[in-house]
This record gives structure tokens, C-alpha cells and sequence, in this order.
């Protein structure tokens, strides 16, 4: 099977024949293609079946082009024989609650109380009250307006700093301020639905400029969770250089990194080569890493794992409040999935700081580099959620869903008396073990045996929420957490499914050796022999080859 590798590249270019994935239940499911991005595939396996899909409220052509260019069809928003449901918005729980078996919708109910900015850090500043404020410090010192209006305004003499101000649920860096603590103009904007938050004013810089980082964070269950990291993702400078000055907090280009802020700017450099990952004023994260550490000498392995952290306790704060919905209007397991842009700050101590969660991340393309990171997390995204290959004008309430089946036989874990258990518990442990094997680019942080051990004392273990959270009396009764179903079947030590990966090779890789300012385009002269020896041991690592590489490296020092 070609399998799309990190920044979007294939290791096989021959796309002549495509082929499905097969799950352990014997059903087919879709596999997708970076390649789609340019042209039709016209060997997809499931051309003669109508495969279809809807948008709602959806301004990106990389979505529509994608689905399209892989056989599917669009319908109308009114029509209820699709396959995947794409909307940039909440949707509504009707919707939600009719959703058949094979049907796929990248939204949860109540995904508000983790994109929502009073909402998100409502849950956090709980979760922080129960288990620990230190454990929970990766968000500023922050008040909700107008209700936190009095207390802010007794407090914020004693820092004497700036604050920033955003709306509760606006996005691309509209509506936000830079206020001082004497800002005896603005206390009336303090009165509407804001958050003030305390303005991190030592960022850590890369040639000058304040950056933060956009990962993709996909969650497929909510019971169990099941959080995954894209392994790629974007870095956004600003685009005037940063310098902490109370008369220049107006400058919106300095102290905010949003792309839709920046990129009118006369100084924005575009990237047009996406071989060029560090190049102009988007980069990408692996980029970065690397400049971090060859530049700064900094651990960037510590610094993903913080992050890391940072993603799986935020995931977890929302729990209490979104369970019960997801118990209430999601028909079948695996009908939502949902994809998060998470945005990061590190300071100059190296501390990463949650500035937002955002709904519906944006997909739109404005450079080479774009298209190549976004593509590919799509094309990945799509290909791990298991999209079955359904016919939905021809399905039957009354029967099985028709799927082509498929001839290879199915495969259990050899750990697990599968006769043992409930047709929830083997559901459950197919769909889990599919969906691992569909992975791709996304790497699963949550659970795995270490995250487990780190985090499985945050979560009930009768109702799977965290401890000491209030939630309805008919939800404890209706609900069973299968967190600790999960991990005891496939992700403890004992388990032939077993895997704890060593992530920090995927987030970071190797890159051409050339360095970049932002506003310097020359690459400096390499080697031919050079380029293909890195290419090669590169190669070894990636695959594995632990032994071909110590015999090169001693070949090497001959």
C-alpha cells in the first residue's frame, strides 16, 4: 500500500493502482492520496460506488478537492445519502442523532467547551482546582468578562503588565487587544463577553521574531479518548520584528502571529518551495525543532513532551462536560471524530503556554508548504477514521449496510479470549486495532502504556470523566468507561498490541542543511555526495535499519 510519508511525499510514486483498507470486521474502507490534490485518481476502487459527501459552511477548496478528485460526489446540504459530513461549524445534534452506521461527521456535540475561549479555560482552571495548579499552569493568568470584571480590576495593579484581551469565540485574531495596566480608556470593553488573559511578554524568538505554533490534534472517542497528534505542523512568525514596549502595544503585526493578520503585511514572505521548510514567515514544526536544537541547543524532545502534556489534559478538562451529549446524540461509535487546532506559545524559559483551541482549523492554501502539510494531514485524516465504502442511496434500513467484503481473513489479538466478551468489547477492540493500523502521520499520544501510567489517575474509573466532576445522575447509569477496558486489552506492557513509539524521530527529521533568515532567500552551496549521504542514512533510520546504519558509519570513518 503507498503510504503517505511526513511533509506529504509518497514512498511509491506509481498511483496507477489504488487499493482499500481491509479491517478486521472484513469491510473496506477508503484510503487517500496527497496525489488527489492534483489530479482525479481514476483507479479507486470504489469508482462504481456512489460514494458521496456534503459541506456545510465550508470555504476550502482543499476539502472539496480532495473528496472529489478521490470518486466522491457532492450532494446538497438537504440531502441525507452521504458518506462524510464536512462543516466549518457546530452542527446541529438532529443531525447528529441521525446518523447511520457507515456515516462520518468531523464534529462531536458540545465541542464549544474546548473552542470556545471562556469555556476552554473555565474547564482547565477546574481541572487545575482538583489535581493541582501547578500541574495545570500552561495557561496565563486569565478573567471572564463582565463576570470576573470587579476581581480583575483589583488584581491587575499588582502585575503592572500588559494583558490581552479576545473575544469568547472569534478566530483569526479578530477583535483581540493589547491593553495596559492602566488603560482607563478601554475598562468599558472590559463590560462584553471577553476574556483577558496576562500577555506572555518573553516569547521566545527566532531571528527576532515572535512565532507560535498550530498543531493538529484529532480525537476519535470521547469513550474511551483517544487523542492523536499530526506529526507535522505549522509555525507562524510575525512580521515585525519583537521588542517589549508598552508605546508599541497597538502593533498588531508584532505581537500576532495569525496568518490573516500578517499576510497583508509588505514584509510577508511567502514560501513557494515546500522543500524549503524553513523559508519565509510559515515554517514548518519539524523545522523548527530543528532550528531550536542546532541554533539554541535546546532539548526538544523535553519541549514536545510538554506539549504533549499540554494537549492530553486540555482534551481531558472538556470530558465531564461533552460525555454526556456524546452519550445522548451519537447513534454509533464511530460516527464523530474531530479535528482541533491547537495553538501554542513557548516563552524564553522555554515553558509552552495553550493560547487557544481552535474549531475547524483552518485548511486554506497560501503557499507550497501549506499545500504539501495540509493535504497530507487530510489525506491521513480521512484514511484513519475509516470511511466504509458504502453506497448510501441503495442502504436498507431494514438489512446490513451493503459493503463490498473482503476475502482476507480477520485478525484478533493474540492476547485477547475475544469469546469472552460483549459485542461492545470486540466492536470496540476492532475498531481500535483498525483504526491504529490506519494511522499514518497521526501519532496516537493518548492512551499508550506511558501516558496511561501518567494520566489514568485524572479519570474516574467507574464513569471515565475526571475525579470530582458533576455530571447528571442518568449519565452514570447509562455510561460505562471503557477507558480502562482499552488499555487493559491492548496498550499495557503485556499486550502483543503494544506499542510506545519514539515519537521525537517523527516530529523531528532531518532537513537539508542549508540555514535561513527570514529575509534571506540564498541557500548556501552543498555537495551532491553530501545531500545523498544524508539522504541515505536518513533512509536507514526511518526504516529502521539499525545495523546497516552502524556498518555505514564505520564504512564512513574508513
Amino acid at each position: 500500500m503507498n503510504h503517505t510519508t511526513k511533509g506529504g511525499k509518497n514512498n511509491n510514486n506509481d498511483y496507477t493502482k489504488y487499493v482499500c483498507n481491509n479491517s478486521s470486521n472484513g469491510n473496506r474502507t477508503c484510503v487517500f492520496y496527497p496525489s488527489a490534490l492534483d489530479r482525479p485518481l481514476d483507479d479507486v476502487p470504489w469508482k462504481l460506488v456512489n460514494m458521496s459527501f456534503k459541506l456545510l459552511n465550508v470555504d476550502s477548496k482543499l476539502v472539496l478537492t480532495l473528496l472529489a478528485n478521490h470518486g466522491f460526489r457532492e450532494v446538497n446540504s438537504d440531502s441525507n445519502d452521504f458518506n462524510l459530513l464536512w462543516s466549518n461549524n457546530h452542527v446541529n445534534t438532529n443531525i447528529i442523532s441521525s446518523l447511520r452506521s457507515y456515516q462520518r461527521i468531523n464534529h462531536f456535540p458540545r465541542s464549544c467547551e474546548l473552542t470556545r475561549k471562556d469555556k476552554l479555560y473555565k474547564n482547565i482552571e477546574t481541572m487545575s482546582h482538583r489535581n493541582g495548579i501547578k500541574k495545570f499552569s500552561f495557561v496565563p493568568e486569565t478573567y471572564i468578562m463582565p463576570k470576573d470584571y470587579n476581581r480583575f480590576i483589583s488584581n491587575q495593579y499588582r502585575h503592572r503588565g500588559l494583558w490581552i484581551v479576545k473575544p469568547f469565540d472569534l478566530s483569526r485574531g479578530r477583535g483581540i487587544t493589547i491593553i495596559d495596566y492602566s488603560f482607563k480608556d478601554t475598562q468599558s470593553a472590559l463590560k462584553e463577553n471577553v476574556v483577558v488573559a496576562k500577555y506572555i511578554d518573553n516569547p521566545l524568538l527566532v531571528n527576532g521574531y515572535k512565532w507560535d505554533l498550530r498543531l493538529y490534534v484529532l480525537v476519535t472517542s470521547f469513550n474511551p479518548l483517544v487523542v492523536y497528534l499530526y506529526e507535522e505542523g505549522l509555525v507562524r512568525f510575525a512580521t515585525v520584528k519583537y521588542v517589549c514596549d508598552r508605546s508599541r502595544i497597538n502593533n498588531r503585526r508584532m505581537h500576532l502571529c495569525n496568518y490573516s493578520v500578517n499576510k497583508s503585511s509588505p514584509s510577508y514572505i511567502r514560501n513557494s518551495d515546500p522543500e524549503r521548510e524553513n523559508v519565509g514567515h510559515k515554517w514548518s514544526m519539524s523545522a523548527l525543532l530543528n532550528h531550536l536544537r542546532e541554533e539554541y541547543l535546546i532539548n526538544t524532545e523535553t519541549l514536545m513532551a510538554e506539549i504533549e502534556d499540554i494537549v492530553i489534559k486540555t482534551i481531558m478538562s472538556a470530558t465531564a462536560q461533552m460525555l454526556p451529549a456524546i452519550n445522548c446524540f451519537v447513534p454509533h461509535s464511530q460516527n464523530c471524530f474531530e479535528l482541533y487546532g491547537f495553538d501554542i506559545l513557548v516563552d524564553d524559559k522555554l515553558k509552552p503556554w495553550l493560547l487557544e483551541v481552535n474549531l475547524s482549523p483552518s485548511l486554506g492554501i497560501d503557499s507550497a508548504l501549506d499545500s504539501r502539510i495540509k493535504s497530507s494531514m487530510l489525506c491521513d485524516l480521512f484514511t484513519l477514521i475509516g470511511i466504509p465504502i458504502v453506497d448510501p442511496t441503495v442502504f436498507n434500513f431494514n438489512r446490513n449496510v451493503r459493503r463490498p467484503k473482503s476475502d482476507i481473513p480477520r485478525k484478533t489479538n493474540s492476547n485477547i479470549n475475544i469469546n469472552k466478551l460483549s459485542s461492545d468489547e470486540k466492536r470496540l477492540l476492532k475498531n481500535t486495532m483498525d483504526q491504529n493500523q490506519r494511522s499514518r502521520g497521526f501519532i496516537r499520544i493518548f492512551p499508550t502504556n506511558l501516558s496511561w501510567k501518567k494520566y489514568s489517575s485524572y479519570l474516574d474509573n467507574i464513569n471515565g470523566i475526571p475525579r470530582g466532576s458533576t455530571i447528571p445522575p442518568f449519565y452514570i447509569k447509562l455510561i460505562r468507561n471503557y477507558n480502562y477496558f482499552l488499555n487493559d486489552h491492548l496498550f499495557n506492557e503485556n499486550s502483543s498490541f503494544y506499542m510506545d513509539i519514539n515519537r521525537q524521530d517523527r516530529y523531528e527529521r532531518s532537513l537539508k542543511d542549508f540555514k535561513q533568515d527570514l529575509n534571506d532567500n540564498k541557500d548556501e552551496d552543498q555537495t551532491t555526495d553530501m545531500l545523498k549521504l544524508k539522504k541515505a542514512i536518513l533512509k536507514y533510520l526511518n526504516d529502521g535499519y539499525v545495523f546497516r546504519f552502524l556498518n555505514l558509519h564505520c564504512q564512513i570513518k574508513k
